[in-house]
């Protein structure tokens, strides 16, 4: 990758973090390997990104499949929000944005960056790369074997 030059160089910090991004994607584009790219995103995402990352792919995949959020939720264990913001990312130019930065921005600014018709870069990038199949179901525990009977009428006969 290319050298990140200094702040100082630029107006705003903004207009520095999209020169930033610009040399993150450009030097994963120059990547000739899969592990080439693997090592440069191991560098710079934590594997708690890592694991987001893949929820959210899998959850774009599983939502172009016409699962409900409930079967989502279940599968990728994501919360609804988190789920319908990545349904509203599909539909919108500017990508994922979450619950919170979501409910701090105007809502007629978000409807105004909605494309019609249109799907997200990202969306069509998943489309174009691979299908994400779906994790194996999670076992479910009967309460009724696991959790202990607790409070004062659990054990009714006192010890002294």
């Amino acid at each position: 990758m290319k050298s990140i030059p200094s702040t100082k160089k630029f107006e705003s910090r903004k207009e520095w973090e999209e020169h930033v991004w610009k040399v993150i994607t450009t030097g994963l584009t120059d990547a000739t390997s899969s592990q080439g790219i693997e090592k440069s995103l191991a560098m710079l995402v934590t594997a708690y990104d890592r694991k987001k990352m893949i929820k959210r792919a899998a959850a774009v995949s599983l939502l172009k499949q016409g699962k409900s959020y409930r079967e989502i939720g279940d599968l990728l264990w994501l919360s609804h929000p988190t789920i319908s913001s990545i349904k509203k990312s599909m539909r919108t130019e500017g990508g994922y944005v979450s619950y919170y930065e979501r409910a701090r921005t105007n809502k007629k600014e978000q409807k105004q960056k909605e494309v019609k018709g249109a799907r997200l870069q990202f969306s069509l990038l998943l489309d174009a790369l691979f299908t994400v199949p779906p994790p194996p179901p999670r076992r479910r525990l009967d309460p009724k074997k696991y959790i202990l009977p607790h409070g004062k009428l659990a054990h009714s006969q006192r010890r002294r």
